[in-house]
């Protein structure tokens, strides 16, 4: 499994990285919910767009501007997680494209999240855009309403993989611990055959083992919360990055 270097934070090697999400809904809540995030020194920052009140690509990379004095230097993944993949609100894929292109091309991210299931032409787009720019790219798939077979999930981080992404990224959501343990064994089983970083979870209470054991079977990474969470199972990033460091110690 190779690794992934954004702003001299190495994906994919060493300490699983913490990533804090932001989801406020207009440029006042995103900058205060920043300035609490950066105090907690995760290694990621991730917004998510979706939560905004307006989406407009000005306004966004109007809220990006604002944005980047407060980060401290350290690298932001935007997200416009979908409806259709548990985020709030659909989005046509012309506008994804553009949201995500006005952006990267802007020089305001350094990551990219794209679902990799929405329309072949759009996630194309964004990919290509984001190269373009040398803006990492993360490919996600989410299953709000169940866990997957262990080849489905497989399978779909190496389609990520194919299509070209720089990370591939899985979240699940489990019906019993079953459910927990086929993430688990589809992340090692992804590992041992791809040559990206990978990002696993399985969701919700059930769950949150995959959040804070997820280097044993190769997560590279994992969502933590300062204040309000951006999915459901998120640890509070003082208690997550101590089980983080007692397991990393031990393996």
């Amino acid at each position: 499994m190779s690794s992934v270097t954004v702003r001299g934070v190495e994906i994919g090697s060493g300490l699983p990285k913490v990533i804090v999400p932001l989801v406020g809904t207009d440029v006042e809540a995103v900058l205060a919910q920043a300035a609490a995030a950066v105090a907690a020194a995760p290694d990621l920052i991730e917004w998510r767009l979706d939560f905004l009140a307006d989406r407009s690509p000005r306004a966004v990379v109007a809220v990006a501007r604002a944005l980047a004095p407060v980060l401290g230097g350290r690298p932001l993944l935007a997200t416009f997680r979908t409806a259709d993949e548990g985020g709030q609100h659909p989005i046509a894929p012309d506008l994804y494209v553009e949201l995500y292109g006005a952006l990267v091309e802007a020089g305001l991210v350094d990551l990219v999240d794209v679902e990799i299931e929405r329309e072949a032409t759009a996630v194309d787009a964004v990919i290509s855009q984001a190269r373009a720019a040398g803006v990492a790219v993360v490919g996600s798939y989410h299953d709000f309403g169940g866990t997957p077979s262990v080849p489905v999930m497989v399978a779909k981080l190496r389609t990520m993989v194919d299509r070209g992404v720089d990370i591939a990224k899985i979240a699940v959501m489990p019906h019993d611990a079953g459910d927990v343990l086929a993430l688990l064994q589809a992340t090692w089983t992804a590992r041992q055959e791809l040559p990206r970083p990978l990002i696993t979870m399985s969701m919700a209470g059930t769950g949150v083992v995959s959040r804070l054991a997820g280097e044993v079977f190769g997560s590279a990474a994992t969502f933590g919360t300062v204040g309000q969470a951006s999915a459901p199972g998120q640890v509070e990033v003082p208690a997550l990055r101590a089980t983080l460091q007692l397991i990393h110690s031990a393996v």
